[in-house]
């Protein structure tokens, strides 16, 4: 069973070909649930993972001597965008995604949102960011079967602690 100790560090380029792998294990099942892998997370490749690391904040995780997680944020302005929170299938539910969303809120004090886009298909997707403080602000509807649900945290400005 995997130990539940783990760091969060900043990715290097070095580690995109594990993040990769572990993006792609952990959104199988949202690839099934949804019927297809025409998902924006099991299309990117390599290359762009790589990008990410060099131009956003690319965070990972780290347990029992490997990469386990991983999540991105990208600044616009006063919002920070979190995309492909992800932790490999046999280290979920040990609190490692709620870390990463912490650990990327306070990569970025000065931002007043947070945003993000979830899968409504997986369950307790949702139910997860609304645990952490971030609320549904919309719905797109992807295809026949994915309702996309567009949650946002607002903290508005910094304050010194």
């Amino acid at each position: 069973m995997p130990n539940a100790e783990f760091t969060i560090a900043p990715a290097a380029v070095s580690d995109a070909a594990d993040i990769h792998t572990i993006k792609m294990r952990a959104f199988a099942e949202e690839g099934r649930l949804s019927g297809t892998r025409d998902l924006p997370p099991l299309q990117e490749d390599l290359a762009a993972v790589e990008r990410d690391i060099r131009t956003h904040t690319v965070l990972i995780v780290r347990a029992d001597g490997r990469t386990v997680g991983s999540a991105r944020g990208q600044v616009s302005g006063t919002s920070c965008e979190i995309r492909a929170v992800c932790v490999d299938p046999s280290y979920q539910g040990r609190g490692i995604g709620a870390a990463l969303v912490r650990a990327i809120e306070q990569a970025h004090p000065d931002v007043q949102q947070f945003e993000l886009t979830t899968n409504t298909l997986v369950p307790g997707n949702v139910e997860f960011y609304e645990r952490h403080g971030y609320q549904v602000v919309g719905r797109t509807t992807y295809t026949d079967t994915i309702v996309l649900a567009h949650l946002i945290k607002t903290t508005g400005p910094a304050t010194a602690s």
